[in-house]
């Protein structure tokens, strides 16, 4: 049987987790809908974990004087975001320490994993 390993959560920074969400509720429009998204994830602090968010997309709705544009206008610009998951919104984090492919850097990096985002509608 193999040895016990202790870990910290401060290991899996930068790694691809499996992060068990207690809900989603607030998340949908950042794309999260799953509630078992695999994440990269970039950082932790007393608030929560910081994951990647490879294709953000902004939408310019309005034009100059404030008025909505229509759809054909909008104009749709997809950036690289990081955003904050909650402590309260983690039930659990799923680590896969000798998974080729989950600890960084991997050919992964330009999938958009754990999201849903406008062109997958």
């Amino acid at each position: 049987m193999p040895a016990m390993v202790a870990m910290s959560t401060a290991e899996i920074v930068g790694d691809i987790v499996q992060i068990i969400l207690s809900d989603t509720a607030g998340l949908e429009p950042i794309g999260i809908v799953s509630r078992s998204p695999f994440l990269k994830v970039v950082g932790m602090d007393d608030l929560g974990l910081w994951v990647e968010h490879p294709q953000y997309v902004i939408v310019k709705t309005n034009d100059e004087q404030g008025r909505p544009l229509p759809e054909d206008q909008q104009v749709r610009t997809k950036l690289e975001a990081n955003f904050l998951l909650r402590w309260d919104k983690i039930a659990t984090v799923v680590h896969f320490p000798n998974r080729e492919g989950f600890d960084f850097p991997n050919p992964m990096d330009d999938k958009p994993i754990g999201f849903v985002t406008q062109e997958d509608d």
